[in-house]
């Protein structure tokens, strides 16, 4: 094969950009805003920076899609730039909604540019082809626009290896001082510029001639022959089984089986859309059989997966994650029926569907995030109304102790709307502001511990581990602890089934801990002879947070609700442990480490 020369290569440079000048203008002028802000280290103050990179970052999919649609359509080139000019246009709107604090400012915008970015991508997949004709055209594009993605990938993390490697061979060998931000600017230069210049350049400008093409890399049935469809056989086995154990106990299917339904429909899929060009051959008369029975099979799944959801839904509302996944189930319930039921069978159907729903969800009343907002903001309102702590629109302190399992809720709900939308739809029930005092610089939402406690509850902050049977209590690091009346302590003890021999010296002091780790002894040992000892039980303590936690991951307990303290005539301790961690094994539970800080006096009279 003959490789190009500089020359061709510069041609073909300059020819991609007068192909898709508006998308490349728009890059650079992303690239621009990111290299600015990453070499100032994220700006404390709010800029107009943030408002141009998150734009861009639409303009990219957003611009080729008008470029490909204009190329197809064959509109003459007034027409296609007045389209590349609506494209422009609209970017500056979207640029408009995103907040110039974007690091104060709710997660709510990157998911709502997640979802757009996503949408606009499968518009590049149909784009040139929205008419219905043309599939094997449509075909071809996409198997080009994905080996082309993957091939400038490749090239990009390699470029950016070997420049990279040249920055710190200066730094190292000439004693040049080149700054960690500067790897993190390269990066974003060549995936920027080198890369996105390179994936356009890969298109082909002949979109017609794709209708006629036959070639068919072997690679691609190896793979979705050999490696996906293996795989979606291995889901469904599961799946099924996970089925039938739930019509013989007559239980909920878990929430979790919705991402490994969501998983083998996504590989089921994607496996007969590579195997699609060559499904019509006599030696491949397999496919179709297969593809029709996936989608039969796709069926019961489906409502198991919906009926997951809907459980999930009625005991913790709707969430961003959970009315996307929603979106997806009917979305995929549609698809099953489409290719059971339909004639025609286009796989255009599929990016083209996706992608309008995922435009849908984004914005609007109807929209995954004013949706998610109002069903956790009227879960909290249920709480809190029933605590009377919500009276009369107003929030006053709890006038009784809250439940625990109320208080988990609402310092979930908290801390959900402190992460994504922030308190904007609450702050009427209070009179004070529920923003940070910061000098107006960057007004973030106040720490959901505040306000729980401006609701007089405990701020319960969990978290889950995949592993299921590991609880882990963790004590508030920011909190106080109470040292009046002890001399010294000792600090960061770390205790667990690991070390061989648990006993701990401090001059006089001397603390020893069984195997168990449930039991700790500690002996005054002046001059070496023993005066007195001590004996901690831990079981009372662990029964009581599991009483008031069960079985969650919790990290901000107050110090006061995970201390142990004792004392005889010669010897006080108080112990504040950090965290205990236990393990559950056919009901039992067992502790399987902690660290504390122990406090201790001793009276010699």
């Amino acid at each position: 094969m003959k490789l190009p020369s500089v020359q061709q290569v510069l041609q073909n440079a300059v020819r991609t950009f007068l192909r898709f000048p508006f998308v490349l203008s728009n890059t650079l002028l992303g690239t621009i805003a990111v290299v600015i802000l990453v070499d100032h280290e994220g700006p404390t103050q709010a800029t107009f920076l943030f408002n141009i990179l998150l734009a861009t970052i639409l303009g990219i999919p957003l611009l080729t899609g008008f470029v490909l649609f204009a190329e197809k359509k064959k509109w003459g080139r007034g027409k296609a730039l007045g389209l590349q000019l609506v494209g422009v246009v609209l970017l500056v709107a979207y640029g408009y909604t995103v907040p110039s604090d974007l690091g104060g400012a709710p997660a709510i915008h990157i998911l709502r540019l997640l979802i757009i970015t996503a949408a606009l991508h499968l518009f590049v997949a149909f784009a040139p082809y929205s008419g219905r004709a043309e599939i094997n055209g449509f075909w071809h594009y996409n198997k080009t626009l994905l080996l082309r993605l993957i091939i400038t990938l490749v090239y990009s993390v390699v470029l950016y290896a070997g420049l990279a490697l040249a920055l710190a061979a200066l730094d190292n060998l000439f004693g040049m001082d080149v700054p960690g931000k500067r790897y993190a600017e390269l990066w974003f230069i060549i995936l920027g510029l080198f890369n996105t210049w390179s994936f356009l350049a890969g298109i082909p400008e002949n979109l017609d001639q794709l209708e006629k093409s036959t070639d068919y890399p072997k690679g691609i049935k190896i793979f979705a022959q050999y490696i996906l469809l293996p795989l979606v056989l291995v889901y469904l086995a599961i799946l099924y089984a996970y089925l039938a154990k739930i019509l013989i106990s007559w239980n909920w299917p878990q929430g979790w089986v919705s991402r490994l339904i969501l998983g083998f429909a996504t590989t089921g899929i994607f496996s007969f859309l590579l195997l699609y060009p060559v499904s019509n051959r006599d030696e491949n008369i397999w496919i179709k059989t297969a593809a029709r029975w996936f989608y039969v099979a796709m069926i019961p799944l489906v409502i198991m997966l919906l009926l997951a959801l809907w459980r999930r839904i009625s005991e913790y509302g709707i969430t961003e994650g959970r009315y996307i996944a929603i979106v997806l189930g009917i979305w995929l319930g549609g698809i099953v029926l489409y290719f059971i039921l339909s004639n025609t069978k286009s796989i255009k159907a599929i990016p083209i569907s996706l992608g309008v729903f995922a435009l849908i969800i984004s914005f609007g009343p109807w929209g995954a995030f004013t949706i998610s907002e109002k069903s956790q903001v009227n879960r909290l309102q249920g709480f809190l109304t029933r605590n009377q702590i919500l009276v009369e629109g107003s929030v006053q302190k709890a006038p009784a102790p809250v439940p625990q399992n109320d208080s988990q809720q609402i310092s979930s709900i908290l801390s959900y709307l402190h992460d994504i939308h922030g308190y904007d739809r609450i702050q009427l029930w209070y009179q004070e502001s529920l923003r940070e005092d910061s000098l107006g610089v960057r007004l973030q939402p106040k720490d959901p511990a505040l306000v729980a406690r401006m609701m007089g509850i405990e701020y319960i902050n969990v978290w889950y581990s995949s592993g299921g049977n590991d609880i882990w209590l963790g004590s508030d690091q920011g909190g106080i602890i109470d040292v009046q009346g002890y001399d010294r302590m000792i600090r960061g003890q770390h205790i667990s089934v690991e070390q061989d021999k648990k006993v701990f010296t401090d001059q006089e002091f001397i603390y020893r801990v069984n195997s168990g780790l449930d039991t700790i002894t500690f002996t005054i040992t002046p001059s070496g002879k023993s005066l007195d000892s001590l004996q901690i039980d831990l079981h009372p303590l662990i029964n009581q947070l599991l009483s008031n936690y069960g079985n969650l991951n919790v990290n901000n307990i107050p110090p006061e609700k995970i201390m142990l303290n004792t004392e005889n005539q010669h010897l006080k301790v108080k112990i504040y442990f950090r965290y205990i961690r236990l393990i559950k094994e056919d009901n039992i539970i067992k502790t399987m480490e902690y660290g504390a800080d122990i406090l201790y006096r001793i009276n010699k009279e």
